[in-house]
């Protein structure tokens, strides 16, 4: 049923030259002529668009050096009549391979595709979070944050919109009060600069990332829609890949935004490094998640004498990473955010940090 929803990768992308025995194309389990078992697959490689093959001919060359990770090339979703078969085929095929504990990384258009993607998630109990890498913010009727907030069914099961590498010029004061109000956290581009590592426990906690090509300066990435000056660089982008990959939590990833109409291949080359760093973190995951009163982890409470809140530390004995204790403000029951070092520093100092207050206000809403 599973193959339905998709077309195979063309002969000519399996040529000696993109499936040598030491590169991806030589590792992966690609749909040609007859679509590859997943029943062992860790991760599932999906495109979107015929433009996701020019993106493939800079990815399958790369060297593989991923151990005995399994693969799959599920080739790209068959084009359909419409947008709304189209959404349909990428929240029921996510969905599939979800239940199969496949992650899922997208080469997508130019759109993200947000909405139909978090349906894929339907069957997934507890609250969703999203982290969005992203030059904007439109929180306005018409995008695909305002679609997905005005589901009621899809804004029930989300938790938190993350936005990172925003850029202040390109958000309305509206925007910015709307996101005072949901208390969505907003990481922008001069904090990542300095600060880049605060964007690991970001991501930690996310379920899903969309990572918008058009974040990226147009010296690093010259086929973008935006084609912006300013925005992160090829570095910091694939650093912040790696830190999505290496998520225990995150389960898909999505990169998009750039133009069909491209005919440089720096762009497609910058996206197959992402999607290579991508892989590289979760082949290195630790998959270390704390439980209440964890003995793998280093506990430490803190109070803050001038609000009186308690805040509780969990340190993993195994990677050195750090998470915060956010109980339920009306049931009996705490949720774990990843954090950084920064942030007990902050509660030592008698500092609430923001991060855990963020995530408090949402649960009394």
């Amino acid at each position: 049923m599973l193959d339905a929803y998709f077309t195979p990768v063309p002969d000519e992308l399996l040529a000696q030259e993109f499936t040598h025995k030491n590169t991806l194309g030589g590792h992966l389990h690609i749909y040609n002529k007859s679509f590859p078992k997943i029943t062992k697959a860790q991760i599932a490689l999906i495109g979107v668009g015929e433009q996701a093959h020019k993106i493939r001919k800079e990815l399958y060359p790369l060297y593989w050096r991923f151990q005995n990770l399994h693969i799959v090339d599920l080739g790209n979703f068959a084009e359909p009549e419409n947008a709304q078969q189209r959404n349909f085929a990428v929240s029921e095929a996510i969905g599939e391979l979800l239940a199969l504990n496949i992650s899922v990384v997208i080469l997508s258009d130019a759109k993200s595709h947000l909405q139909s993607h978090f349906h894929g998630f339907r069957d997934t109990k507890k609250p969703l979070e999203v982290a969005l890498v992203s030059h904007a913010i439109s929180l306005e009727p018409g995008s695909d944050c305002y679609d997905l907030l005005q589901n009621k069914e899809q804004s029930a099961h989300l938790s938190n919109i993350d936005f990172i590498g925003t850029q202040a010029y390109y958000i309305s004061e509206e925007t910015h009060q709307q996101l005072e109000r949901f208390n969505f956290e907003n990481y922008r581009l001069g904090k990542i600069r300095s600060q880049i590592e605060e964007t690991e426990p970001v991501l930690r906690s996310s379920d899903m990332m969309f990572f918008d090509m058009n974040s990226i300066r147009f010296a690093d990435a010259p086929d973008t829609l935006l084609q912006s000056p300013n925005g992160l660089y090829a570095e910091e982008s694939a650093q912040i890949a790696r830190y999505a990959g290496l998520s225990n939590m995150l389960r898909t990833a999505t990169f998009f935004g750039l133009s069909d109409a491209r005919t440089n291949r720096a762009s497609d080359i910058l996206l197959a490094q992402l999607v290579w760093y991508f892989i590289e973190g979760f082949s290195s995951r630790y998959n270390d998640h704390p439980e209440k009163n964890d003995s793998n982890y280093l506990i430490y409470r803190n109070r803050l004498d001038n609000t009186g809140h308690e805040i509780t530390f969990y340190k993993s004995r195994k990677s050195d990473r750090w998470w915060m204790e956010v109980p339920h403000p009306y049931e009996d029951q705490t949720f774990f955010i990843g954090c950084s070092y920064k942030d007990y520093q902050q509660v030592c100092d008698g500092e609430m940090p923001d991060r855990w207050w963020r995530a408090y206000q949402r649960y009394l809403k």
